[in-house]
């Protein structure tokens, strides 16, 4: 057809375009003789066109050819069809965003003031929990910097935080909303190895390591009355203005009024009558004292030898915190004769074996012995390490929800990751009791 226009003249180039339009108008014509309206009687422009939904104008468009303004019976009128809409364009779905399960490489961030020697150890630990994971098969990249303490230090490394999977610091109050905030953005989990104030509303991803007192004796409390519900329960005050120990009498007793159980107060320093009016001849005797200094500890295992001298018939248990662990080389023969039971969330053995070739593995690779501490710090980045590093890789974007199966096992922190309100952040609200048995035995109640 191209050739033909080419070599044509105006005639036949005509008759071409003639032929064009006349096609067209058949096609359209065609197309209408569907939509023919026969008139009848009374029928006009105006009640036609409001029968078929068309403007007047329209109607008398499609008709040229009948210019009178009156309808005649039996006139066939074209009626004009609306343009039909566009057809709806399928716009695809976005695909549903791919649950990972499995993570083969991982992005770690480090931040801690690494001034402090006890966040040096912690780190070490780290290190050597992430050298263990990454014996599974995963790539670890880990970013360390040094955030100091202040909110000016945190300020300049915040633009640095991008693309992390998990990150772990800081431990500055002060550092921790802006570094929150900034995790939150980007979807980043952010452990806190040592923060132990409430948990954050609105920071779903943030991981409080170490719980609020007030969680952790709350635990400890419910835990007893599971254990030792029975037992005769006396609340020593000791005088001394202590806030966990305050804290811990006090959820004790509020637990057993609600149980409906009774409970004796002892002064420290009262005399043995006040001692003996305490204590329970026929039943096992708990007794707690209201502060966890080792000068009220000191006092109170004094008293408590004096009145075993006299009255060795009665049954004597301590409660501890986790303070008294520091103490446990000092005082272990006593705590075995007064079974005592210490609460806390870690426990780090060092006679254990495997806890011998933790401490060997950590020399080897840091050509430095492991600082003996209260926690050990270097055991607790090791712990946290592999709960987290290991955790993720192996569950993925099911962490949050699938968290409760990993089975642990430390060489000194448990962890229970949970909320107390939907969206607030995670805090580990693991607790157990350390108990030194008469028969000089340690074993660990959870």
């Amino acid at each position: 057809m191209k050739r033909i226009l080419i070599q044509t003249k105006g005639l036949l180039l005509s008759v071409f375009c003639c032929m064009s339009v006349f096609v067209c108008w058949g096609q359209n014509t065609l197309s209408a003789l569907d939509n023919m309206h026969p008139v009848s009687k009374g029928e006009t422009w105006e009640s036609v066109a409001a029968d078929y939904g068309v403007s007047v104008s329209e109607l008398q468009a499609a008709n040229p050819d009948i210019s009178s303004k009156k309808l005649k019976k039996g006139k066939l009128l074209i009626i004009p069809q609306k343009p039909q809409p566009a057809p709806a364009v399928e716009v695809p779905e976005e695909p549903a965003s791919v649950i990972r399960t499995v993570f083969s490489d991982l992005k770690v961030g480090v931040l801690l003031p690494f001034s402090d020697k006890n966040m040096l150890e912690f780190y070490r630990g780290l290190l050597m929990a992430a050298d263990s994971v990454r014996k599974n098969g995963v790539n670890l990249d880990i970013y360390t910097w040094d955030c100091g303490t202040t909110t000016e230090q945190i300020e300049q490394l915040l633009p640095q935080i991008s693309g992390l999977d998990v990150l772990f610091g800081p431990t500055s109050a002060t550092q921790i909303p802006p570094v929150a905030e900034v995790c939150k953005e980007q979807g980043i989990r952010l452990v806190l190895p040592y923060w132990s104030g409430q948990p954050l509303l609105d920071y779903p991803l943030v991981y409080n390591a170490s719980a609020p007192n007030t969680v952790l004796y709350d635990a400890a409390v419910k835990n007893m009355m599971r254990y030792y519900g029975d037992k005769n329960f006396i609340i020593v005050r000791s005088g001394d203005a202590d806030v966990q120990g305050k804290m811990l009498s006090e959820a004790l007793a509020k637990e057993l009024a609600q149980r409906s159980g009774t409970f004796r107060v002892l002064e420290l320093e009262g005399d043995d009558f006040a001692y003996e009016s305490a204590f329970n001849q026929f039943r096992d005797n708990m007794i707690l004292i209201d502060g966890s200094s080792v000068r009220a500890l000191n006092i109170l295992l004094a008293r408590l030898k004096d009145f075993r001298q006299k009255h060795s018939e009665y049954r004597l248990s301590l409660i501890g915190y986790p303070e008294w662990q520091d103490e446990t080389q000092r005082l272990l023969g006593d705590f075995f004769a007064f079974d005592t039971f210490i609460i806390s969330p870690y426990y780090y053995n060092v006679l254990a074996g495997r806890t011998k070739q933790f401490e060997y593995a950590y020399t080897k690779n840091f050509r430095t012995p492991i600082v003996q501490s209260n926690p050990c710090h270097a055991a607790l980045g090791f712990d946290l390490g592999c709960y987290f590093l290991g955790g993720i890789s192996s569950l993925g974007d099911t962490f949050e929800q699938m968290q409760g199966s990993l089975n642990q096992e430390p060489y000194q922190n448990w962890y229970r990751f949970e909320r107390s309100t939907s969206g607030m952040s995670f805090f580990n609200n693991f607790v157990l009791f350390v108990h030194f048995t008469p028969e000089k035995k340690i074993e660990l109640i959870r």
